[in-house]
């Protein structure tokens, strides 16, 4: 079987590690395994939070567990990048430490990575896709929020940032070098990245669980990336690839 890296960026996640880190312990291999893929480590990337996070996993152990630690807080975007450029496995799946998305899910990002694509996507907003409960506020936000990004993106993808995708480890790296966004809006760069270098991205229906204990700000979060993203489709959309050098 290929091999595979799990990357799950954590910021302030002192009070929902212990139920990632018994996952990971206990179910995470063999969930790995059932989707036709090995496990061979769980890059867990603190981004420089100010809770007990760093200690908490300092201090924990597992076959799989791999802190990455240090490098202060830089943002969501730079913490999956820096997992890219640690990870060992042929593919890296990118994942959130509530694991909203279960790992249970990766079989249908593998079968669409077997069929020849070269980015599975999560997806919340596709047919066959199941929302477990969330507020009603996230749901229209988000919505208004995936309209924007595909109207000045011009990405088709209706869902880009779940935090569940699937790439081969070399694929994210090339993606990741140039990097212009290290908070949230990484995602929307990451496809739009994809896109201008021919890749097929594969956007795949998933399930999602809403974790109650999310602190991320939705309305005043999705005003700031879009900011963000504006800028990445005048600079990675309208504007030509660079030829390289002779």
């Amino acid at each position: 079987m290929p091999t595979l890296s799990l990357v799950i960026p954590a910021y302030d996640e002192e009070a929902r590690l212990p139920a990632l880190l018994e996952a990971l312990e206990e179910t995470a291999v063999d969930a790995v395994a059932r989707a036709g893929f090995e496990l061979v480590e769980a890059l867990v990337v603190d981004d420089g939070s100010g809770d007990r996070t760093a200690e908490i996993l300092a201090a924990s152990s597992g076959p799989m567990l791999k802190p990455v630690l240090g490098g202060g807080h830089r943002g969501k975007g730079a913490a999956v990048a820096r997992g890219a450029r640690s990870a060992t496995g042929e593919y890296v799946l990118v994942a959130d430490a509530d694991l909203s998305t279960p790992l249970g899910e990766l079989g249908p990002l593998g079968a669409a990575v077997r069929e020849g694509a070269d980015v599975a996507v999560g997806s919340r907003a596709v047919a066959g896709a199941a929302v477990d409960r969330g507020p009603l506020h996230r749901k229209l936000t988000g919505r208004s929020f995936s309209l924007a990004v595909r109207l000045l993106t011009g990405l088709p993808i209706r869902d880009t940032q779940n935090g569940f995708k699937l790439l081969r480890t070399a694929t994210a790296r090339e993606l990741f070098a140039e990097q212009l966004c290290p908070g949230f809006a990484f995602d929307v760069e990451l496809l739009l990245r994809a896109r201008r270098a021919g890749l097929r991205i594969a956007e795949v229906p998933v399930l999602y669980v809403h974790d109650s204990r999310s602190r991320v700000r939705v309305g005043r979060a999705s005003v700031e990336m879009l900011a963000e993203v504006s800028r990445l489709a005048l600079r990675l959309r309208w504007r030509p690839p660079r030829r390289p050098r002779a």
